[in-house]
């Protein structure tokens, strides 16, 4: 890999591995770089982070990270992915909750990717505000990608997250039925955006605790403020529509992002199903 590519200087750390921005010594153009750190350069972490690749590279969508390339050395694996301009989510939330207008153009635009993945027939399973990336246009829009597909499966009945040790994501995102090792569908994914959006619109992670079993009880237990007493300014609409994504059982949630995206944009209150 570093015949190609010129490791300039480190933007992340992650799950599998270190993210670096980099420069294509063929074509002079600047680029991200995944590659497992040296202390998991193991059989699993290199076919794991190769996994990550060959699922994401059969995705092409305005709302997605591209991938560029991927590959193993000596070192381990590596992914060459663009290099997004901006910042995450998290980032950006570290200042004041979203803007209206960002928040409409994040909702949108996310549950947009998301739809595509899923007709793809793959699941995200790591939906956070660390994962989506934002960028301000020149005529003051927000454009938004997902990135990071390292806990991503193929979407089948019997679905479950993949096993890298410890909680597979962050808690404070994960649905009730990763906690439970029950099948996972879009509805999860679903459940993660939920979480995301009130933290959008809040500062706040809708299931808090102290430590990760606080939260996974929070989540199984549907402990959580009413986003309506924290946001009174909201539309009825607006947080009874993030509500409805992170309902207790996957059923009682929107089936699809499609489903949930007609809704939102419909400000159709009536058409989310009734409080339990």
């Amino acid at each position: 890999m570093n015949e190609r590519y010129e490791l300039l200087s480190r933007i992340a750390e992650g799950g599998l591995g270190t993210v670096f921005r980099a420069r294509d010594r063929h074509t002079g153009h600047v680029v991200a770089v995944k590659r497992t750190r040296a202390e998991n350069a193991d059989p699993a972490a290199v076919q794991a982070l190769l996994n990550e690749a060959r699922l994401q590279s059969q995705l092409s969508h305005p709302g997605i990270a591209t991938v560029l390339g991927s590959g193993s050395d000596a070192e381990g694996a590596y992914l060459v992915l663009e290099l997004l301009p901006g910042e995450s989510l998290e980032e950006a939330l570290a200042h004041a909750p979203l803007a209206a207008a960002d928040f409409d153009a994040l909702v949108r635009q996310v549950l947009a990717a998301v739809a595509y993945v899923h007709a793809q027939g793959l699941l995200h399973l790591d939906l956070k505000p660390g994962n989506l990336m934002l960028h301000r246009l020149p005529g003051g829009g927000l454009q938004v990608k997902i990135i990071d597909f390292g806990l991503a499966v193929p979407m089948a009945p019997e679905s479950t997250a993949p096993a890298h040790g410890g909680l597979p994501g962050s808690v404070f995102f994960m649905a009730p039925e990763q906690f439970r090792k029950e099948p996972l569908d879009a509805r999860t994914d679903l459940y993660a955006l939920g979480c995301v959006f009130y933290y959008a619109l809040t500062q706040r992670h809708p299931f808090e605790g102290e430590l990760s079993p606080q939260v996974m009880v929070a989540h199984l237990h549907h402990r959580t403020q009413p986003l309506a007493a924290l946001r009174p300014d909201l539309p009825a609409h607006t947080t009874r529509w993030v509500e409805w994504l992170i309902r207790l059982l996957p059923a009682q949630r929107p089936a699809t992002a499609e489903a949930a995206l007609q809704v939102y944009a419909a400000g159709a209150a009536g058409v989310v199903p009734p409080e339990e």
